[in-house]
């Protein structure tokens, strides 16, 4: 029983106490005993006698009881619930059923009140609410401790209120009627009862909570101060009214006192709790470091509970060096405080040694255990321990061990000597012999069971005669071991007479004489055929059992196949696989199985695996499904041969792959007729780059020398361009780029210049160019072109006054070269700022004006000339075309074709990435 428990024990034998003083009071007419005060109201004899059941069910349930104890306990709190409602009931209906006056009815007669001896309202109620959690104590459930934790709060409140109400002589609060009411005795005899309700079960809040925190002797001062306060406030109230000071001037100066009396009391105790504080960490800090410098693993473990209640896991608190060094499994020791023990060792879930820690919680009884043995995670070996463990706090243990495996160990092996001695002297039938220079000198009579000679046949023979030949080389091993000085144990074969083989436990040694000499080898063995024929079947069960096993649980098709096809033993997978069951997949062969067309190709494999040629094969195959379609399986065949070579059975797995075979059939369909597919769309695409071409104009000579250039990228573009010669006066030239790739790009570039060459739009290029980018963007709008739009450069040149207007529409600019007098080359750039058209529907397009001076040339371009992807992973930008262009500018001789050709060599695969457009225009 817990200090918790034991208190709250004590709790309730004091109510039973106060119930039996109230009853004595009754009896005996001593008001004292029931009221204290002649003006207050009484205990009734019926509220003793629930005081006292409920004290007594607590008695009950508490500690470890039995089930009959529990239920008793539980039939108590229910008839006192039961009580409490039917008074409940009479006070409700104003009804009375005369049960007051059952017990001690003529000590309560003489009351002035209706029902002398029934409860008042408040205690009924309060009483009511308590028989729930007392009810409830030993119920494991969720809801249970849930409605425990509150029933029992909310059952303390109004005894509470009840006590503050006298304290400040508020009766107005606890008394109903005239004689009637929640008496001061009964108020505190409940409060009693609630927290002996509580400390019941330590294990659930708000105790467990409490007894959890290292600081709950602070949480305890702190509540009994906020507790006291109110009663300091009254209690001094009274004071001051006894020493005549007014109502309100006392509670004014009881607070004032009690605030600074508990502000005192509160510094005092924060004053002691940060000393004591101090010196617990200086003990604690004292205590680790001695910890730490103990060789032997040190922790602290708290108890992890489910919502039972119950003990499921322990959880690392602190850890010394030496744990983290045997626990840590990589870890430090921040890392390994706050894992629990089945994280760090699963082997220990369920097991005696967990089921003694958790014991230990419970009872309190200390865990001794030596030369325990426990499988090491970190070794990944058995060693041997021995533990302590002592539970410090209802849900901490400390727990030590040392390893003394290697003490185990030692005296493991002197047991073993001694038995080997023991049964060296008292077992005759050990064959004892003594060899000097690799002779018989001396044998036992039992040598002529073991190895069919009497003693005086070996005598002079080499000891080489009963070793068999494939036991020479240990057996030059152990002379070996010998003649250096050693021991020699073990399992060792010998031959006897008649030339068959036994398997003997053989202890040799080194034979000294009287004087400490080395004379000779004593050695002695006895037959443990039966004993290594037992252990070679086990072994072979184990393996079979083994082999078993891994068969029957392969998620693939296993089984054993004998030499002549029949399947001798299947598993669940290959049942599956052909639809057959167990038992008739094993009344066929495996030729029955495979399908025709692949039977040659296997048998063949057969063929070279029982000539010893090959031991094994795999091979992709059809095989017959029971209900008679193919199925396609990856087979994987091996063999199992005896001592002499001879096959004994194959060994066979089998994959399903006929949902990956079959898709490997679809894909390849799918990728001929997507590879038919993508010919013809080239096809098409080199078809519409034709076209494009087609109705690009051929080069102009006269007074402007015009030539282009269109070089379509990899995928069908949307450049266009074009020039003519509106007039005598006027040459028309414009540029088109649509936005993307692909045949849409390139019908709406055909449907642009087609416009632009058979309407009347062109025409208004003449007085204003910009009026042709407007009225465009008012027919192309992009969210009417599948938000396709395109950039324009859009010139006019008035032959007659040398004047270029131009606009453009988001295009590159156009650079314009003039050389006077043989100097370099000058560049202006023909640039606008407008929008492209189809973008926005307001786009303001304005036009510019270029003096053309003789000799002048100018380069139209697109983007795809100088969006070029460079060798070093660089783009070539706008500025190093315009350098590019200007450099070949001031050569004498330059054309479209050079600059295409230099513009291919800075490419990586010498082509262009977007369709690449050049206009070169020369004036007179």
């Amino acid at each position: 029983m817990t200090a918790s428990v034991r208190l709250g024990f004590a709790a309730a034998v004091l109510v039973i106490a106060l119930a039996t003083l109230d009853w004595v009071g009754w009896v005996a007419g001593i008001p004292v005993l029931t009221r204290i005060v002649s003006t207050w109201p009484e205990m009734t004899p019926w509220t003793a006698l629930w005081l006292a059941a409920l004290g007594a069910a607590i008695l009950l349930q508490s500690g470890h009881p039995s089930k009959a104890r529990i239920w008793a306990g539980r039939v108590l709190s229910l008839v006192v619930g039961a009580a409490a409602a039917l008074v409940l009931v009479e006070y409700a209906t104003g009804r009375g059923f005369g049960v007051d006056l059952i017990w001690f009815g003529n000590a309560v007669s003489a009351l002035d009140t209706t029902w002398p001896g029934r409860p008042s309202p408040h205690t009924a109620v309060a009483t009511l609410l308590l028989s729930t959690p007392v009810g409830l104590t030993q119920l494991n459930r969720r809801w249970a401790s849930v409605v425990w934790t509150v029933s029992s709060i909310v059952a303390m409140t109004l005894p509470g209120i009840a006590v503050l109400a006298y304290v400040f002589d508020a009766l107005d609060v606890v008394v109903v009627a005239t004689s009637t009411g929640m008496s001061l005795l009964t108020a505190i005899g409940l409060l009693f009862l609630g927290a002996a309700a509580l400390l019941a079960r330590p294990d659930r809040a708000p105790i467990a909570w409490l007894i959890s925190r290292t600081d709950q002797g602070s949480r305890v001062r702190l509540g009994l101060v906020i507790a006291g306060f109110p009663l300091l406030v009254g209690l001094s109230r009274r004071i001051f009214l006894t020493l005549g000071v007014g109502r309100d001037a006392a509670l004014t100066f009881s607070t004032a006192v009690s605030t600074v009396a508990v502000g005192l009391l509160a510094l005092y105790l924060g004053e002691r709790e940060r000393k004591q504080y101090e010196v617990a960490e200086s003990e604690r800090n004292q205590l680790r470091a001695i910890a730490d410098s103990m060789l032997d693993p040190q922790t602290l473990l708290e108890a992890v509970r489910d919502s039972a209640g119950q003990v499921v896991d322990l959880r690392y608190l602190t850890v010394n060096s030496a744990a983290v060094a045997e626990l840590g499994l990589g870890l430090g020791r921040s890392q390994l405080i706050g894992r629990t023990q089945l994280e760090v060792s699963p082997t220990l879930r369920n097991s005696d040694l967990q089921r003694r820690f958790f014991q230990c919680l419970e009872d309190g009884e200390p865990v001794v255990l030596d030369d325990f043995p426990f499988f090491s995670e970190i070794l990944q070996a058995v060693r041997h321990y021995d533990i302590r463990a002592t539970r410090t706090s209802a849900d901490r243990l400390n727990l030590t061990w040392r390893d003394v495996t290697e003490r185990s160990d030692l005296v493991r092996r002197i047991a073993d000597s001694e038995e080997k001695y023991r049964l060296l002297a008292e077992n005759a039938a050990d064959v004892v012999m003594l060899i000097r220079d690799g002779k018989f000198v001396w044998s036992s009579p039992s040598v002529e069971d073991v190895l069919g000679a009497p003693p005086e046949y070996w005598l002079g023979r080499a000891e080489l005669e009963i070793v068999p030949p494939e036991e020479e080389s240990a057996h030059f091993a152990r002379v070996k071991t010998l003649a250096e000085g050693g021991a020699v144990k073990g399992r060792a074969r010998v031959r006897s007479l008649d030339g068959v083989t036994h398997w003997v436990h053989l202890f040799a040694k080194p034979f000294y004489d009287a004087d400490g000499r080395q004379d000779g080898i004593r050695s002695a063995f006895r037959v443990i055929d039966a004993e290594v024929a037992a252990q070679q079947a086990e072994e072979r069960a184990r393996a079979d059992a083994r082999l078993r096993r891994a068969v029957e649980s392969a998620a693939v098709g296993m089984c054993l196949i004998a030499p002549d096809g029949r399947l001798l033993e299947v598993n669940n997978a290959l049942c599956d696989l052909f639809g057959y069951d167990a038992e008739t997949l094993t009344q066929k062969t495996w030729q029955e199985l495979t399908a025709p067309e692949h039977l040659e190709v296997d048998l063949k494999y057969v063929e070279d695996v029982k000539t010893g040629r090959i031991d094994s094969y795999r091979l992709l195959k059809q095989y017959i499904h029971a209900n008679g379609h193919r199925i396609w399986g990856d087979s994987s065949v091996g063999c199992v041969r005896d001592d002499d070579a001879q096959l004994e059975l194959f060994i066979s797995q089998v994959v399903d792959v006929t949902a990956t075979i079959q898709a490997e059939e679809r894909n390849l369909i799918l990728t001929q007729r997507l590879q038919r597919q993508s010919d013809q769309m080239a096809v098409e695409l080199a078809r519409a780059a034709d076209y494009m071409k087609s109705i690009m104009p051929r080069s102009l000579t006269g007074k402007v020398a015009v030539s282009s250039r269109y070089l379509p990228a990899q995928e069908l573009g949307g450049d266009c361009f074009y020039y003519n010669w509106m007039d005598d006066d006027h040459l028309l030239v414009y540029m088109i780029d649509v936005s993307g790739h692909g045949v849409e790009p390139a019908l709406l570039a055909v449907s642009v210049h087609n416009m632009l060459r058979s309407g009347s739009l062109a025409q208004e290029a003449v007085p204003a160019p910009e009026a042709v980018l407007a009225g465009l963007n008012g027919l192309f709008q992009m969210d009417r072109q599948n938000d396709h739009y395109f950039t324009m450069w859009i010139g006019v040149y008035e032959a007659s006054n040398r004047v270029l207007r131009y606009a453009s529409a988001g295009a590159p600019p156009a650079f314009a070269f003039n050389s006077a007098d043989g100097t370099a080359a000058a560049m202006t750039e023909l640039s606008a700022t407008s929008e492209p058209v189809g973008m926005f529907e307001d786009t303001v397009f304005t036009c510019a004006t270029y003096a053309v001076p003789p000799g002048c040339q100018i380069l139209l371009f697109s983007d795809g000339a100088y969006e070029l992807q460079l060798d070093d992973d660089r783009q070539l930008s706008l500025d190093d075309f315009r350098t590019l262009v200007t450099r070949m500018v001031g050569s004498e001789a330059w054309s479209l074709d050079d600059l295409v050709a230099e513009l291919r060599t800075l490419t990586r695969e010498e082509s262009f990435e977007d369709d690449c457009s050049l206009i070169q225009l020369k004036f007179d």
